[in-house]
């Protein structure tokens, strides 16, 4: 595979949300006076990214976009997890557009997550340029310079505050730094997206030639009306009312004929992230817990492999280190900010683990804050006691 084409393959959902929140913005405007029922309160809508090709082609960016009252909920699904298909293989998610098409995808997409989704928006990324163009650039501020040399096209953005047009706006997605790798890619089509949604197209002759252009790139199964409707949701919203999140799995890598290198999904995390996002459910998942692991037992590195295992398992270990002193009998969650829910996720990973509030520690959150660590943006505090044991299967 081309580095040009895997490049093109890091343009992940936010691009193509703001394809949606632009092109549905813009019907907005032709169909502000149409009188039609509104659509349900949650609408599931599935966008799909195609490559470059010209037959076979797949879709290597999936995600669900979660439409409700007031916010918006993006499940991106990575283009190597397995799934099932409905004669029984296990294929990649990729595959699926080049077997049958949007509505098989649709159909493989919703077994796999167990909703319904009714609507698809498949989009050919080729257009993302003049998409942005059309709109008039959007204007980020670039904390630092953003260059890669070895990409083709080659990137090169200078830090400061500027508009950005189509070709630097898809090198901004596109940029990988390699430090914060993923991560920091995915928060940088984050702030994309921020910035459309403050500075919304308003010129109706400009959403008329954009919705126009954008036509060659989209296929859908979207009624015109539904998308006046989507639009009124999507008018007033603002970037903090945006959601993302990615289905969790463990990459695994075989010989080219058992299927080389895939994503195994984890079930459990997944059905987590599906009642979050989609079904609307007050559920809170690993990556929202923010933990300190401290060792209070003495044992060489017991604070580092464990907190690799609740990192391992989706939670945000914010701080590892030692306790106040190494001759803890027992071990401890200390649960500072209060959440039961939060408290029930991390008590769940280990029964051994007693759940006290800080004031029934104060000598030791006195201790503690002597060493420099304090509750101060953690959800927990973690010691590990000497009656603390990990599993042989860990």
């Amino acid at each position: 595979m081309s580095r040009r084409r895997q490049q093109r393959r890091r343009v992940l959902s936010i691009a193509f949300l703001l394809v949606i929140a632009i092109a549905v913005s813009a019907t907005g405007y032709w169909w502000y006076k149409s009188r039609v029922e509104s659509p349900p309160e949650r609408v599931n809508l599935l966008v799909l990214g195609l490559d470059s090709g010209t037959t076979a082609r797949r879709s290597d960016t999936i995600f669900v976009a979660s439409l409700g009252e007031g916010d918006v909920r993006v499940l991106s699904i990575p283009r190597d997890t397995h799934v099932k298909f409905p004669d029984g293989r296990v294929e990649k998610v990729n595959a699926a557009y080049a077997f049958g098409g949007a509505e098989l995808a649709r159909t493989v997409i919703s077994r796999f997550l167990g909703i319904e989704i009714k609507y698809y928006i498949a989009i050919d990324y080729e257009g993302f340029e003049k998409l942005i163009d059309l709109v008039g650039g959007v204007t980020l501020t670039v904390e630092k310079p953003l260059k890669d040399e070895k990409t083709k096209p080659p990137i090169d953005i200078p830090a400061g505050t500027q508009r950005l047009n189509g070709k630097m706006a898809l090198a901004y997605v596109r940029y990988r730094d390699p430090v914060t790798g993923d991560l920091g890619r995915l928060q940088r089509q984050r702030e994309l997206l921020e910035a459309l949604l403050r500075h919304p197209p308003q010129s109706l002759k400009d959403l008329q030639q954009f919705v126009t252009t954008a036509q060659q790139y989209i296929e859908t199964n979207l009624a015109p009306v539904l998308l006046y409707r989507f639009a009124q949701r999507l008018q007033n919203l603002r970037p903090e009312q945006v959601q993302m999140k990615q289905i969790p799995g463990e990459s695994i890598c075989k010989s080219a004929k058992e299927g080389g290198c895939y994503i195994e999904p984890d079930p459990v995390r997944t059905a987590q992230l599906v009642n979050k996002m989609l079904r609307g459910m007050d559920v809170v998942t690993a990556d929202e817990v923010r933990i300190k692991v401290l060792n209070g037992s003495g044992v060489t590195g017991l604070a580092r492999r464990v907190s690799e295992l609740l990192r391992t398992e989706g939670f945000s270990v914010i701080h590892v280190g030692n306790a106040d002193r190494f001759d803890y009998a027992h071990s401890y969650i200390i649960d500072i900010t209060g959440d039961p829910k939060k408290i029930e996720l991390v008590r769940k990973r280990s029964r051994l683990l007693r759940v006290v509030k800080p004031q029934d520690l104060s000598a030791t959150m006195k201790g503690l804050a002597a060493k420099g660590v304090t509750g101060d943006g953690a959800d927990a505090i973690i010691i590990l006691g000497q009656d603390f044991q990990i599993s042989q299967d860990q």
